[in-house]
């Protein structure tokens, strides 16, 4: 997790700023380990590993030789702002015959919540006739999987997919697409047979 800020407007150029947390007010404070400088070494955001994503309260107060500079504390529901990784291990397998394609996935990775059941995803699917794209189609499920009535066998479609938390303290906003996967097939348009040359 990244967290950054903005010198104040007024702030004299020796402005220094530091960041403490803590995830509840019964832990201690804690500071930043690894700041994230500007081009003059100000303090101007702090990276944080391994979060767990909780309710959490920071404070950045600066320092000064010449004045004295506001504190700004705040506390935050991390997961509200969580930006959600795509799904995972997207695959696509299509019957032969059949129209039926089985699109399956695996959640989002989060380390507060190991229930399947936190998400709703959004399939993207389209294909290209001629150099132009379909009509996208866009499917809404709360399920690991979908039957894809495929309207055409012989298209190769390309498919996207994100997620979104509907439980579990997950943000409830859509998160980061996934890499475009392709899957079905484009049969070869046969060419016509040309009548023999008269010399």
């Amino acid at each position: 997790m990244n967290c950054t800020w903005q010198a104040g407007r007024d702030a004299p150029g020796d402005t220094q700023y530091f960041l403490y947390w803590q995830n509840s007010r019964y832990d201690n404070m804690m500071e930043c380990e690894h700041y994230i400088k500007d081009e003059n070494g100000r303090n101007m955001g702090c990276r944080f590993q391994n979060v767990r994503i909780e309710k959490a309260y920071f404070v950045v107060n600066g320092s000064s030789k010449g004045s004295l500079i506001q504190i700004y504390n705040e506390s935050i529901e991390l997961y509200k702002i969580e930006k959600l990784m795509p799904p995972s291990n997207i695959s696509v397998n299509c019957e032969e015959i059949k129209n039926d394609c089985i699109i399956q996935w695996q959640p989002p990775q989060i380390n507060h919540s190991n229930k399947t059941k936190c998400f709703k995803y959004e399939i993207n699917i389209k294909y290209k006739v001629r150099g132009i794209s379909s009509p996208t189609l866009n499917i809404n499920t709360w399920e690991n999987s979908h039957t894809f009535q495929r309207p055409n066998t012989k298209k190769k479609y390309h498919l996207k997919m994100r997620a979104a938390g509907t439980a579990c303290l997950v943000s409830s906003a859509w998160g980061e697409w996934s890499a475009t996967i392709e899957f079905g097939k484009n049969k070869p348009v046969p060419s016509a047979s040309l009548p023999p040359a008269v010399s």
